[in-house]
């Protein structure tokens, strides 16, 4: 019998899926490139890849009970953060490292849940649209991921990348 949280696994990991699309498509690409538009500065596929590092480990494994990983450059690149210059960023490839083991460890943890966790408040009191439970961080962590995916699109575009 497959359980609910075995569906909302499988939907991040398909999720992370279309993410790791638009990464591929921008990894010959300045990584660390900002994009103003309208005086308004987008975040870089850098930092989205960070972000979305960190905010998995946060939503998924800190917050409903999962092993949460110890990320030193966490604060560079978590909710409300500035984005750091590129000589203060980690390299490249330890980011990727991060974002896919958390990732690895975020989709094995959430597909292990009981159908009665996933009602259980979370873990930090995080409260996301008036909901705290189990169920609606892993709800976010698909939009959030998903919404972050869309930002991906618009920097393959920007810089030229045909994305269908």
């Amino acid at each position: 019998m497959i359980t609910e949280a075995a569906v909302l696994a499988n939907v991040m990991d398909k999720t992370r899926q279309l993410t790791g699309m638009y990464l591929n498509l921008l990894k010959d690409t300045d990584m660390h490139k900002v994009f103003e538009i309208d005086g308004k500065k987008l975040n870089s596929a850098f930092w989205l890849m960070a972000h979305l590092s960190v905010t998995e480990n946060f939503l998924l494994l800190r917050s409903i009970g999962g092993e949460n990983v110890k990320i030193p450059w966490a604060r560079q690149f978590g909710l409300g953060s500035v984005p750091p210059a590129e000589a203060d960023c980690p390299p490249l490839d330890e980011i990727k490292a991060v974002f896919n083991d958390i990732h690895q460890k975020s989709i094995k943890h959430v597909a292990t849940l009981e159908s009665s966790s996933l009602d259980a408040d979370n873990l930090i009191g995080f409260e996301f649209l008036g909901e705290k439970t189990v169920r609606s961080n892993i709800i976010h962590a698909i939009r959030h991921e998903g919404t972050h995916a869309g930002h991906l699109s618009w920097l393959c575009k920007l810089n030229g990348i045909k994305t269908i």
